[in-house]
């Protein structure tokens, strides 16, 4: 069980040097903050920001980080209410075992709300 659970760490360590790596980049390019998590296997997931960005500038900054990791946009999928979920699965270039994702859940405007 030990040697699993090494497996693990070393896997998350990996992941963690990744994220630095990528945070360090995208405040050179300027991209947007998004959450991270890093799962136990080791795979990292970032989540663009949907509290305080429209949904133009959620796409924008899904588009900008698949674009930043070079990774492999899947289609758009929209349910029955309007909801667009986004979602590209990226490797790092100098650790093949690091991988993830990046999603977006882009819920259309509200009445209120004007789509620029």
């Amino acid at each position: 069980m030990a040697d699993s659970n090494t497996y693990r760490l070393r896997w998350q360590r990996d992941a963690h040097r990744a994220l630095g790596e990528f945070l360090a980049s995208a405040a050179e390019l300027g991209m947007p903050a998004m959450s991270w998590t890093i799962a136990t296997s080791g795979a990292l997931v970032g989540d663009v920001d949907s509290l305080t960005s429209s949904p133009q500038e959620m796409r924008q900054a899904f588009i900008g980080w698949a674009a930043a990791l070079g990774a492999k946009v899947i289609p758009e999928r929209v349910d029955s209410d309007g909801v667009s979920h986004l979602y590209a699965q990226f490797g790092w270039e100098k650790n093949p075992e690091v991988r993830g994702a990046i999603r977006a859940t882009v819920y259309p405007p509200m009445g209120d709300e004007v789509t620029p």
